[in-house]
C-alpha cells in the first residue's frame, strides 16, 4: 500500500505545482515539463505493477531523479531508465 500512497503523493504535488505554473506567463514550457514527468510517473508506475503481477523482479524506483529524467526527456527517458536497469542486472 505504501507504492499507492507515494505514487499519489507524487501526482498531487506535481498537480498543484501545475496549477500554480498555469497561471503564469511563458508556463507552455514549464506546463510541458511538468505533464511529461505526471504522465513518465504514471508510466513507471504501470510498468512496476505490471512486471510485479509477471512475477519479475527487475524495478525502477519512483523518486525524483526518475521524475526528472521522465520530465526533461520524456518517453525515450522511461526507456533509457529500464535500459540502465536491464544493463545493471547483466
Amino acid at each position: 500500500m505504501e507504492i499507492y500512497q507515494g505514487a499519489f503523493l507524487i501526482i498531487a504535488v506535481l498537480g498543484m505545482v501545475m496549477l500554480i505554473i498555469a497561471t503564469k506567463t511563458n508556463s507552455h514550457l514549464i506546463l510541458n515539463f511538468v505533464l511529461r514527468s505526471i504522465s513518465g510517473s504514471l508510466f513507471i508506475f504501470g510498468i512496476n505493477q505490471w512486471m510485479k503481477m509477471e512475477g519479475y523482479s527487475m524495478f525502477v524506483g519512483l523518486n525524483p531523479g526518475t521524475v526528472l529524467t521522465s520530465g526533461i526527456l520524456g518517453f525515450p527517458g522511461v526507456v533509457l531508465l529500464y535500459g540502465i536497469k536491464i544493463y545493471s542486472l547483466l
